[in-house]
């Protein structure tokens, strides 16, 4: 499948490099059993920065992607914080 209608690049300060890593490692999993093909992700840290680069076949898919990734991350960041005793 060709993945040319959409693609979003998404970068978010995690507030440090560690959280950044541990975002990254727990969304790896959904970047390779996807339900559906009709969407790609890439995943990078720098830094204390999270990159993620969505590359969807239509604009529908590109939506939902990044309403989950966007979600998925939030809680995890949120999760991190409140395990660790900072403030979200």
């Amino acid at each position: 499948m060709q993945l040319l209608d959409g693609h979003a690049i998404i970068r978010i300060d995690a507030g440090s490099e560690k959280t950044a890593e541990q975002i990254m490692q727990a969304l790896i999993p959904e970047t390779t059993s996807s339900p559906t093909d009709r969407a790609r992700v890439d995943l990078d840290t720098t830094g204390k920065t999270l990159t993620i680069h969505i590359r969807a076949g239509d604009l529908t898919a590109l939506r939902a992607a990044i309403n989950s990734y966007l979600s998925w991350t939030w809680g995890g960041i949120r999760t991190i914080k409140s395990v660790t005793g900072q403030n979200p």
